[in-house]
């Protein structure tokens, strides 16, 4: 009815009569129109009152009367408005979760939100007004900066939330249909992306243009890239084979994302589709070849830049990632390095379980392997090996040359390493038994037991303080030299490189996977189906000073546009192309290498296990088949092309096998 009552509140009695009873004929609200809110706005001396389609500013001082009018601008109904006096900001909430913030001065809309999917019911500014709380009945609290207007935390409560309030400084109450909760307000966390589901894994993939993403697994075993700058989801990929997931990797370079399953298979994604598009399977023949893990490497980073007999095609070809698979008979091999290829080396007598690439500082030091990025690998049999690149002088393929052998101390577990991190000459891991980390630091690679193994004078510090729970995450600070894990009870711990605790960050069991940023050290947690970041003054007290020394780190991580949005060919994960990947035979000619790229989509190519016969005139067995998946006009023709380098290779490998043959006949009748 238009009727604005006024009350002394010193002191507040529940017995007070009002100052004034004005009665207000001349706003604009329909005689059957209800007021659903009221906010205080104390610079103007004013009243907000608020329908649901109606704001108006009512000046109780001195002349009574409306100053301003605004109309809804949105489609759906007001629900709340709220007054900020120290930017002087009148933020409006609806009933769809949308949050609309204003300059009341000229009523200029600065900023939209929408961080609720449901009706918000309350808006509360923290005492110092920096910060507005929101509350909705989709059981989520939000916390915003105003100052920056920036979206820093959200809260996941059980229940549905009917008012917030402050109490004191940083505390605050919210009241649900049964329950008044009190929580204490102390930010040390910044929502970077909204997932809207729990993530289990967080990995950080960069290339040489500083261009970055981060792959997230979800619960359903899809993904999402995110961009590093802004927190934005980029690009979906789904879980098209429905099966768990270990391991994803994202090739920048060639935009590929490579998605292992449990099964030991890899399906190969692009990129540049959204959603991804799976282009084909990888697989291998037989199930002591499957593949176990896999790791990207740049070859930039590694001791082959540096080598001075490159040629032109192998220096191209260092532009370019390379991805490197562990086996189950323990072998490692190269996948897909344009014109590289390695033949496969025998790692460990044992399934590889942890195939990681090291990360470095590029500062020179006495152990020579720091200055460049290696290859780790550990198996069940709790060895780590590393592993350095070079290229093979007569072939110009990449070599895997074995540095140092780790082997544990006595007695330190009987199970297998379950993650595995390295920094310069610092080496971190977590056996599967066991709530805490090991580190190790390469002292002196100089003792060679024989001509294969090198085995290294290590320091073992004491092992770390327990985590209360399983270790489910690890990762590690370049910069800093620093090391985080979480754990399944919700704590994460942060080491330094002598295995010391420098902090402990509290959260509860709904936290997920870690993973540290390598632009300014920012640590991301995944947190109650969301990802939070939390900036490094907030988890070390003395990070001023180590920022001091670390200044001579650049670390940029750009953002690029983001990816072209072409229209993508969905293919069934049944009707996918099969790329039978045999660790034994690798191909060799750049026309094979073109029709691997030429793969999807068209046609798969199944050799035979058994070896061709040095007799041209016979015929082997096992001939090998190729099987149509596409309606392709060109097919025919590319099959015969297929089938012409297949028997141009076998035939190379018999004529070498001839000339050696002949070799040795000369030798023995000398």
């Amino acid at each position: 009815m238009g009727r604005v009552l006024l009350y002394n509140t010193q002191p507040l009695q529940f017995t007070s009569q009002p100052l004034f009873i004005s009665e207000l004929a001349n706003l604009p609200f329909t005689p059957m129109e209800a007021i659903i809110h009221i906010c205080h706005v104390i610079k103007h001396r004013a009243v907000g009152l608020l329908s649901n389609r109606i704001f108006v500013l009512w000046q109780y001082t001195p002349n009574e009367n409306a100053l301003r009018t605004f109309c809804n601008p949105y489609r759906y109904d007001f629900s709340r408005c709220h007054y900020n006096s120290k930017f002087d900001y009148i933020i409006f909430a609806f009933i769809d979760g949308f949050i609309l913030i204003y300059q009341i001065n000229q009523m200029k809309q600065i900023r939209r939100c929408q961080h609720h999917w449901q009706m918000i019911t309350d808006l509360v500014n923290s005492q110092d007004q920096n910060l507005l709380l929101s509350s909705s009945i989709d059981h989520m609290i939000n916390v915003w900066n105003l100052e920056t207007l920036q979206h820093l935390y959200q809260y996941k409560a059980d229940e549905e939330i009917f008012r917030i309030d402050v109490i004191h400084e940083s505390l605050f109450y919210y009241r649900t249909l049964k329950s008044i909760i009190l929580f204490n307000l102390n930010l040390h966390t910044i929502l970077f992306s909204i997932t809207n589901t729990k993530v289990k894994s967080l990995k950080l993939f960069t290339d040489m243009q500083h261009i970055a993403r981060i792959i997230a697994i979800v619960e359903d075993n899809s993904s999402i890239l995110i961009s590093p700058v802004s927190g934005c989801c980029l690009n979906y990929v789904s879980n098209i084979a429905k099966k768990p997931i270990k391991q994803i990797l994202h090739d920048i370079s060639r935009s590929s994302i490579y998605s292992l399953q449990s099964d030991g298979e890899i399906v190969l994604y692009r990129a540049d589709n959204n959603p991804c598009v799976a282009e084909y399977r990888i697989r291998t023949k037989s199930e002591q070849y499957a593949i176990t893990c896999m790791t990207l490497i740049h070859p930039i980073c590694t001791q082959l830049f540096n080598l001075t007999t490159m040629k032109t095609t192998i220096e191209k070809s260092l532009e370019k990632q390379i991805v490197f698979l562990g086996h189950a008979n323990g072998y490692i091999s190269l996948f897909q390095g344009d014109s590289f290829t390695m033949e496969p080396i025998l790692a460990h007598k044992s399934s590889i379980l942890c195939l990681e690439t090291s990360r470095t500082s590029m500062q020179t030091s006495k152990i020579l392997f720091t200055n460049c990025e290696v290859l780790l690998s550990s198996s069940i049999d709790r060895i780590i090996h590393l592993w350095n690149l070079t290229i093979n002088k007569f072939d110009d393929s990449i070599q895997l040359i074995h540095i140092v052998a780790v082997e544990q101390e006595k007695n330190i577990s009987f199970e297998s390493i379950k993650f595995l991190s390295m920094i310069d000459n610092f080496i971190v891991a977590n056996y599967s038994d066991q709530n805490y980390l090991h580190i190790w630091q390469l002292l002196n690679i100089s003792i060679r037991t024989n001509a294969h193994d090198q085995w290294g004078i290590v320091e073992h510090p004491t092992k770390g303080n327990h985590h209360h729970g399983q270790i489910q995450a690890i990762s590690a600070s370049l910069k800093l030299k620093l090391f985080a894990s979480s754990d399944t009870e919700g704590t994460i711990k942060i080491w330094d490189n002598t295995n010391s605790l420098v902090r402990e960050i509290y959260l509860d069991k709904s936290l997920g996977a870690i993973e540290f940023l390598s632009q300014n050290d920012e640590l991301l947690v995944a947190y109650q189906d969301n990802i939070h970041l939390i900036l490094p003054e907030n988890y070390l007290s003395n990070y001023q000073k180590l920022k001091i020394k670390q200044q001579a780190f650049a670390t940029i991580i750009a953002e690029n546009d983001l990816l072209e949005v072409t229209q993508p060919l969905i293919i069934p994960y049944q009707s996918l192309p099969i790329f039978n990947y045999r660790i034994k035979t690798h191909h060799t000619k750049q026309r094979l290498q073109i029709f691997e790229r030429q793969l999807a989509g068209r046609f798969t190519v199944v050799e035979s296990d058994s070896a061709q016969s040095d007799d041209e005139n016979l015929l082997s067995l096992n001939m090998d088949r190729l099987s149509i998946v596409s309606d392709d006009a060109d097919w025919f023709g590319l099959a015969e092309d297929v089938k012409d380098i297949l028997r141009m290779k076998k035939k190379e490998i018999r004529h070498q096998n001839k000339q050696l043959k002949t070799i040795e006949t000369e030798i023995n009748e000398q």
